[in-house]
């Protein structure tokens, strides 16, 4: 056997193991989905709505535009159904003409109270932060905070979708252990969309994502957001950790770390009725969504905080395993499989165990995450878009996955060091 022949047995190897892991984390999934579903009882929104029981929520934003696309989603903010609801958005430097575009369309007024705070002159409970040039994302994200006054703070992405019952489904995991539960993390899969491909491979890749690290994660106590994720998180915990270093993933990587070293407190997941990822309609879309998430954890990686790599114990290299060291072995092996084939070095059994554990294991997982999706919940499925993502499962596997691949790949290597180095103000006590 030559060098290149033990290279490549080496790696497929321990793709394979990979993804048995992959598979069992799905697995586990599946099981917690379904322990999830039997437990849970059905909403009773109006009793929600009225109950003195229910803390105020303030749903926190930030902007660095004055898109239409963004004014429509605080619309959506502004119209979820929730008893005592304020909504704060956080301008991540914003010129003067947007700033004065916000003031326009929400009827704002500067604050008497904070300088840089604009309130809204309608009957709503509606703040706009000007954040300043310099804050940055996480630096917005505090400010935002500090300007809001419930002490519950709601985080919902411009890249979510989700109906107006979103924050009653999620406040429940707080009312049924208010002493215990410090954040609750809430996503699901799409729901069927066309037939186009592209949404058929988001649709695959949110799935795969719900089962192992959502579903799975939850189950191990190491629950982290992922795109399409709303959270809810109580004001005194995120103080407590200091505020926001960086995004949403890293906040829950201080939490899990308070929450280890206090014993006593935890992160709930809702698994139903909660937000989910866009459908991507184009392949731009897949492509920014897969470099938005890759660089969120590249930040995570970088700017670890005092916890360090083990914030969740082993979900954090395992997610670094997944989301870079995957992607570049795949990578490797087709490329060296392609050179040595063609330079006949190749036995056409080790070809065939590079592709099985490379696109044949891909595909099988791809499959299987559309399988234990139906059997994690116990609501009718649709055949049409069953059938749809189960064929699909191939036709991402030959071609887009090794593209995407490389977005991995390339992404993780090339978000720039400052973007997770700035240091952020922290939130101001109350």
């Amino acid at each position: 056997m030559t060098a290149l022949s033990t290279v490549l047995a080496a790696i497929a190897l321990f793709l394979f193991v990979m993804g048995i892991a992959t598979f069992g984390a799905m697995l586990k999934g599946c099981l917690v989905l379904r322990r999830l579903a039997r437990r849970t009882p059905s909403l009773d929104a109006a009793l929600l709505l009225k109950s003195p029981l229910v803390p105020a929520v303030s749903v926190i934003a930030i902007f660095p535009d004055v898109s239409p696309e963004s004014r429509d989603f605080v619309r959506r903010l502004l119209s979820l159904q929730f008893g005592n609801l304020e909504v704060v958005v956080a301008l991540d430097g914003p010129s003067d003409t947007g700033l004065a575009t916000w003031i326009e369309e929400f009827h704002l007024s500067p604050s008497a109270r904070v300088s840089g705070v604009y309130e809204s002159r309608d009957p709503l409970r509606f703040l706009v932060v000007d954040a300043g040039v310099d804050a940055g994302p996480a630096g917005a994200l505090n400010a935002a905070v500090s300007a809001a006054s419930a002490p519950i703070i709601g985080l919902v992405g411009p890249e979510c979708e989700f109906d107006s019952t979103l924050l009653l489904n999620l406040i429940r995991p707080m009312l049924e252990d208010p002493e215990r539960t410090i954040a609750v993390c809430g996503v699901m899969p799409p729901p069927p969309g066309s037939a186009r491909w592209t949404e058929y491979f988001g649709a695959i890749e949110s799935l795969r994502s719900w089962l192992a690290r959502c579903a799975a994660f939850a189950g191990w106590d190491l629950l982290v957001p992922v795109p399409g994720a709303s959270m809810l998180v109580r004001r005194d915990a995120i103080r407590s950790v200091g505020g926001f270093r960086g995004g949403p993933l890293e906040l829950f990587l201080d939490l899990h770390a308070l929450s280890r070293a206090g014993g006593n407190s935890g992160i709930a997941f809702v698994a139903e009725s909660a937000s989910y990822a866009r459908v991507p309609r184009s392949w731009a879309d897949l492509r920014r969504r897969a470099s938005q998430d890759q660089a969120q954890i590249a930040c995570a990686l970088r700017r670890r905080g005092t916890a360090g790599i083990w914030a969740i114990g082993w979900g954090l290299p395992a997610i670094f395993l997944v989301r870079w060291v995957r992607p570049l072995l795949e990578t490797a092996a087709l490329a060296l499989l392609a050179a040595g084939w063609v330079m006949g070095r190749i036995d056409p059994a080790l070809a065939g165990l590079v592709l099985l554990c490379t696109v044949g294991m891909e595909i099988s997982l791809s499959m299987a995450a559309v399988v234990l999706r139906e059997l994690a919940t116990f609501r009718g499925s649709d055949p049409a878009a069953l059938a749809g993502r189960f064929v699909a499962a191939i036709p991402e596997n030959l071609g887009y996955r090794q593209v995407r691949n490389l977005w991995l790949i390339f992404d993780f290597l090339t978000v720039p060091a400052s973007a997770c180095q700035r240091p952020a103000p922290r939130p101001a006590s109350r």
